[in-house]
This record gives structure tokens, sequence and C-alpha cells, in this order.
């Protein structure tokens, strides 16, 4: 049993970024992983000269914790190439780009001339500033108009959350939109002064970042690595964290035997929802119930390699695309991964990255590999022009997902702050509670690093 100013249960990003922050501090943090690697739902594989992503593809550049992070650490991040930007939407049964601008706006296939002057309108639909809660399906459709909602958002949501709009809440996974009506009263208004805010601070030489896609020369997984390495004995991994309870002034960290793993006056929870919720059931079961509530759907990420020859459509310009449920394309979306990070892909290949699963096809992982990759690239056979088998596939089933923030996730977490609070020194991170992406995850993780020793939970 280890005593040290912070036990830190889940070595993932979230988890890695706090003991790091603290470190800095001169705090002493002890990380506790369940599994043999860090990462969590980072995983990245080094193989047949690819780099091959697992988990999340990559990080926007406008967190500088991350940067931050990697500098101390002698990693530099790597930029994706600029036809990352172009960005597909499968319509009508083709892969069409989505508007990158006012006059492509206008004339996008996407949408009907009244759903265009729909949009338009945007800036005088009446407010709502009740604080309530809203599904994100509505808020779009409330402020947007349904066609656009209906064939652009609600792809994108499935491809960002894997989620269902009409459960998940739009002022908990969208905060940032939520706050333009609720400041500004228009999404058009609040996006104009966020661009202006953004604008006014890189002037001043205030740290903003670009917004590009980044990743490192051995992908996502090299940050955790090192992260890991920096840590040396204060990383454990293969060391599942079962239970916390308070003992005076001191959280103490058990195994399923009921050994102590660490004592420490602060604790961060770092883990998935279901896993935070049982370590922390015997001591709070109130506090338990709200986590648990954080639930999310199996995804499943399908990686293949192809020769260039052996796709007919043009895949190397674009990130890849998304599909509506109207167009009855069962995989959420394609990534040209190739063409995103070209260093990470052998000349003269290939690398596709497709998703499936999520609120709307929770059943898939339970195909088999082989099941798995006709249900992912069957259909790219007649979309992309796909002809024989791959050189090499790799296949990940991520039980739990992404967090799904369903309605109702904001009194949840204000559950979730009260507890912690009442405890004391209890605090969280990770996206079952910051926010979901790398991004979020990061900033997130340096603000609970900050409010260490700071007198209470947050």
């Amino acid at each position: 049993m280890s005593t040290v100013d912070v036990a830190i249960v889940g070595g993932g990003y979230a988890g890695l970024a706090v003991a790091h922050f603290a470190r800095r501090r001169g705090l002493r943090p002890l990380v506790l992983e369940r599994d043999e690697r860090p990462g969590g739902k980072v995983l990245s594989r080094r193989e047949a000269g690819a780099v091959v992503e697992l988990g999340p593809l990559g990080f926007l550049d406008k967190e500088p914790a991350i940067t931050e992070m990697a500098a101390d650490l002698g990693l530099r991040p790597v930029a994706a190439a600029p036809a990352e930007k172009v960005r597909y939407l499968l319509h009508r049964g083709r892969i069409t780009a989505l508007p990158s601008g006012p006059w492509s706006f206008l004339t996008t296939p996407f949408l009907s001339p009244a759903a265009r002057l729909r949009v338009l309108a945007e800036p005088f639909v009446p407010a709502r500033r009740d604080g309530g809660d809203e599904s994100a399906r509505d808020f779009a459709r409330r402020r947007l108009g349904r066609g656009l909602a209906d064939a652009i958002f609600e792809p994108f949501v499935s491809g960002v959350y894997a989620g269902d709009p009409a459960r998940l809440s739009a002022p908990a996974a969208f905060p940032l939109l939520a706050g333009w009506e609720r400041d500004h009263g228009s999404l058009t208004v609040g996006a104009i002064r966020h661009l202006r805010d953004r604008a006014r601070r890189r002037k001043a030489g205030e740290p903003v970042g670009s917004g590009r896609l980044c990743t490192f020369p051995g992908g996502l997984l090299e940050l955790a690595e090192a992260g890991a390495r920096s840590l040396g004995d204060a990383f454990r991994p293969g060391c599942a964290a079962a239970a916390a309870r308070r003992d005076g002034g001191a959280w103490v960290v058990l195994d399923r035997a009921g050994a102590e793993l660490a004592r420490a006056p602060e604790l961060v929870v770092a883990c998935p929802a279901p896993a935070a919720a049982e370590l922390l059931a015997a001591e709070s079961p109130a506090l338990a119930a709200a986590v648990a509530g954080v639930r999310g759907d199996p995804l499943c990420v399908v990686a293949a390699l192809f020769r260039r020859e052996q796709v007919r459509e043009d895949v190397d310009r674009g990130f890849g695309f998304l599909a509506a449920r109207s167009e009855g394309f069962r995989p959420l979306g394609v990534q040209f991964a190739h063409a995103i990070f070209p260093d990470q892909t052998p000349a003269g290949l290939v690398q596709l990255r497709v998703l499936i699963g999520g609120a709307f096809d929770p059943e898939a992982h339970a195909l088999d590999d082989a099941g798995l990759y006709e249900a992912c690239y069957g259909p790219l056979r007649g979309l992309l022009g796909l002809a024989g088998e791959p050189l090499r596939t790799w296949t990940r089933r991520v039980m739990g997902g992404v967090p799904q923030y369903e309605l109702g996730h904001l009194e949840r977490m204000a559950t979730v702050a009260a507890e912690a609070d009442r405890l004391g020194g209890l605090h969280f991170a990770g996206d079952s509670f910051g926010g979901v992406g790398v991004v979020k995850a990061f900033a997130r993780a340096r603000a609970v690093a900050a409010a260490l020793r700071g007198g209470g939970g947050s």
C-alpha cells in the first residue's frame, strides 16, 4: 500500500494528464490502471509499416494542456494534411462534399430551397432562456429547421457521440451551441462573436490554437506511453481498483480482495462511469447512482489496408464521410486515415477506418470479426469500388463506447458535484464527466490538477 498526495483511478489520457500536472505542482500522484498498458480508449497499432488508430483518431490543437504536456515529455504533435478539412456526407447513395462556405451552402444538395431559407432565418427565432433541458434533436430543429437538423446535424451527432439526438441533452452534449443561444439569442450571432473573440485573443498573443487536427508520429498512444514512463513507479498497470472509502481525512483505495492499494487525502476518479459507480457504491449510493446514469453503447472500429489500385474512387482527398440513418448505410462513418495523416500509411496504400455500433446499432459488437468486417466494408464495394481482399485488418470493440450525455445529464452531474463536496477530496476527470473528446479530457484534467489540495471536490 502506498501513501501519496493524490490517488488517481484510471490511466487513460485524463488520469495521466492529472498526474502530470499534479507533479508539476510538486504533488506525489499514484495512477492505478486496470489494464496492462496506459491509454484507456486510446490505442495505436504500429504494424505493417502503418500507424493504425483503434480509438480516437486525433485531437484539435486548441487546448494548451495537450501541447504543454507533450513538450514536457519531448514530443511534438504532427498536423493533419490540409485535405482533412474536406468533409463528406452520404446523400442519396453518393458521397457528396459538405458546404464549406456561404456559396456552397446556398447551392448544397442536402437542403431544399425552403430549408436554406429556414437556416438563414435562424437569427430571428426567439431564444429559449428558461434553463430547461432539451434534446439535441429538438434544439437543432427549433433553431435551424428540420431540413438541416435531419440531413446534416443528425449524422454529425452520430459521428461525434455515436448517439441518438432525440436522447442526448443539448446543454450537456453541446454546451457551446446552447451557450450561444442563451448569451446571444442566436447561433449565428454567437458564432460570429466567437470568431471575433478568437481573432482578438490571437492578436493579443493569447494561446488559442489553430484548430488543426493533430496526432503524434507513433500515434496517440505515444503520448500516453511517454506520460506513463515519466511517472515511473507512480504508474501501476494491471492494478484494478474495486472500491474507495473514506478513512478519517484520507481516501483508501482497495482491490477486489479488500487489500489497500493506495491511501491519499485526495482521490481522482478518471475511469469510465460504470467502473466509477462500482468504485464509490459503498461510500455513497446516491453518487454511484448518478454516475451510473452516464451510459454508453458498444462502438467498434474496423481498420483495413488496401493497395491503391484496389480502390476505384478518389479517397486521397478529404477526411471521410458520415451518413444519415435514412440512407440505409449501417456504419456510422468512414475515415480516409491515409489522407488525413499521410506519413502513417506506406506509399501506395489506402488505410480506411470504419466505425459501427453506437446507440442505433448496439448489437453490432456481437458479430464475429468476419461478420463485422462484412458489415463495415461490404457497402463500400459499391460506394468506393473496393476490389479484392485487404492486405491487413484490425478490429476493436469498445464496450461502453462514447459516454452518452442524455437528458438529465446536468442534474446527474449536479448530484455528483454535491456528493463530492460533501465527502471532500474527491474529483472526477475523463469523458464520462467533463466532456467528450481528447481536448475536453485535457482541459478538465488540468482544472482538476489545479484544484488538488483546494479544499473540496470538483
